[in-house]
């Protein structure tokens, strides 16, 4: 979505309104415009418009299929939600990348929520990274930096830099069918006709969510190839461990010490990658995740989990990086329009690390409910059982006025197979109003099992069996 085209709607705008008249003199609907999931979804500023048609052009006379505002979208549709559902749905992900697009705050969401769903991400430059990069936002130069860039910023060689584009997103798009098994075009037929209908079976919509298989990869991690991109960007990368480095036979240090040798060491990055303003949001980031004491001391033990993924030790930059762009890329999906969001978040869940889910916890107190009900339901995909905040957090959830944010909370709950929540669901199942919300305690109380859980299910049981019969007699 470009810079040249508005996609702000009001209650009495034109593209808020339900239907609209065609030329025939019969009305349309939004149906009519239902956006059907392409191979890649292409982000550009109308500026750019020639060059995105010659690159739709070309890649779907390869064979893949493509995505844009101008083809997808017409007057009468809603499109934020539109596009948000675009990036969902797509394989893939093109951020098209001139002076304009960079400026362009449609564009700047687009990219987050590209990053934020885990989607392959392709840029392609109109000019080169060392023109394009000091131009970005802290946002987008790390969301961006982390791929190796496709650049067209020569007439005469589009065609061989597309076939480099191409074979890349074929090798991708290949991958994806490896993973997600893909079955052959007949055998996916039978197996869908052989699927029972969805439709009327009474289950929540949050439990749809909740088993919503998730057939994207987690290609943003840091990884070694990675570090050949960044120094393009002028970005050094040390694979020496700080602390070892600085502090080999300390245990602990001061933080004002710590800090400050970091920042003297890595000031050549930090002023490339960091506003003043951001640099000190990301001093204040590294010190909440770090856990550092309220005398100002850290502890070696803090320092290794933070630099810990998966038992292996990064770097100390690559961490604060990652940190950082999830941060980042988090703060621009929380400014996006709600419909944008509630897909988001639904997809933050596959970030396991504390700031996305304190910024989850966040969203469940927000004023809309359909928001709270998908944070609630992220948050049981990053969360563990045994962390006490998160499950607080959750308890407090099932109280929520809106009976879908309950349901979300007791599936959520069910989900970590919290101990502690038991007395809490048993009361809903028992009490709630609604059914679709007793349904869901029942479903988190057998998730959760154990013996107050059985017991109580026991109990209840029974006390509806007599109550039955009472009735009939």
């Amino acid at each position: 979505m470009g810079s040249g085209s508005s996609i702000q709607t009001g209650k009495n705008s034109s593209a808020s309104s339900p239907s609209k008249t065609s030329k025939t003199g019969q009305k349309e609907t939004k149906s009519d415009y239902i956006v059907e999931p392409k191979d890649v979804m292409i982000s550009y500023s109308h500026a750019d418009k020639d060059m995105m048609n010659k690159l739709k052009d070309a890649l779907e006379k390869h064979g893949i299929s493509v995505w844009v505002d101008t083809i997808g979208l017409k007057a009468g549709v809603d499109f934020l939600s539109k596009i948000g559902q675009a990036i969902i749905d797509a394989k893939l992900f093109i951020s098209l990348l001139s002076e304009k697009s960079i400026a362009s705050k449609y564009c700047q969401d687009e990219l987050a929520l590209a990053y934020i769903s885990n989607k392959p991400i392709f840029p392609c430059g109109l000019k080169t990274p060392e023109e394009l990069f000091p131009l970005m936002d802290t946002g987008m130069k790390l969301q961006l930096a982390r791929f190796e860039w496709n650049l067209f910023t020569e007439e005469d060689a589009f065609e061989s830099n597309f076939d480099k584009l191409a074979n890349k997103m074929d090798a991708e798009i290949s991958k994806m069918n490896i993973e997600s098994h893909v079955p052959p075009a007949d055998e996916a037929s039978s197996s869908k006709q052989a699927e029972p209908s969805e439709k009327g079976d009474g289950n929540p919509e949050s439990r749809q969510i909740l088993k919503r298989q998730d057939s994207v990869r987690m290609n943003q991690r840091f990884d070694k190839n990675m570090m050949g991109r960044l120094d393009s960007f002028g970005i050094t990368v040390k694979e020496e461990d700080f602390w070892s480095q600085h502090y080999p036979d300390q245990n602990q240090v001061e933080w004002i010490e710590f800090s400050g040798k970091f920042k003297q060491e890595y000031k050549s990055n930090i002023d490339k990658l960091f506003s003043e303003e951001d640099q000190t949001r990301m001093e204040m980031m590294m010190k909440h995740e770090m856990a550092v004491e309220e005398d100002g001391i850290l502890h070696v033990e803090k320092y290794k989990e933070f630099c810990t993924i998966d038992k292996e030790l990064f770097s100390l930059w690559q961490r604060v990086q990652d940190y950082a762009l999830e941060h980042f890329a988090m703060r621009e999906v929380f400014n996006m329009d709600s419909h944008v969001r509630v897909e988001a978040i639904e997809n933050l869940g596959k970030f396991n690390s504390p700031a996305v889910r304190e910024a989850l916890r966040d969203l469940l107190k927000d004023s809309d409910p359909n928001v709270r009900a998908v944070a609630a339901i992220s948050l049981a995909r990053a969360a563990v059982s045994s962390d006490k905040v998160t499950v607080q957090a959750l308890k407090k959830v099932l109280t929520d006025q809106d009976r879908l944010v309950r349901e979300s909370g007791c599936l959520a709950l069910g989900h970590l197979k919290s101990q502690g929540a038991v007395g809490k669901l048993v009361q809903m199942w028992r009490n709630d109003v609604i059914s679709t919300v007793r349904d869901a305690a029942q479903l988190a109380l057998e998730q959760i099992g154990g013996e107050e859980a059985n017991k109580a299910i026991h109990m209840t049981k029974v006390l509806a069996e007599e109550i039955q019969k009472l009735t009939k007699n």
